[in-house]
């Protein structure tokens, strides 16, 4: 729970525009990530097996899931919304 205070309080330091673009949603899932290692690592093991044929199959659409894909893959929706798509 320590890191999750503490995502609160570093994303306390954007402002309201920024909060839910990239930045906001890496903070946030790190924080999931966190959480899930400490008190659900199963879960979150199951979590990242399923992102793996998405970055198999789909590399073009998964550029920045690199270490962390469950944290980075946070931002997959406001890259695609970014490059014009609205699905």
């Amino acid at each position: 729970m320590k890191s999750f205070a503490a995502v609160l309080i570093a994303a306390g330091l954007f402002d309201a525009t920024t909060a839910w673009w990239g930045n906001g949603h890496l903070l946030v899932a790190r924080g999931a990530y966190d959480i899930l290692q400490d008190e659900a690592p199963n879960a979150l093991a199951a979590a990242e097996e399923e992102l793996k044929p998405l970055k198999q199959y789909y590399s073009s659409l998964t550029t920045d899931e690199n270490n962390y894909p469950f944290v980075e893959c946070a931002t997959f929706a406001d890259n695609i919304k970014g490059q014009g798509y609205s699905w």
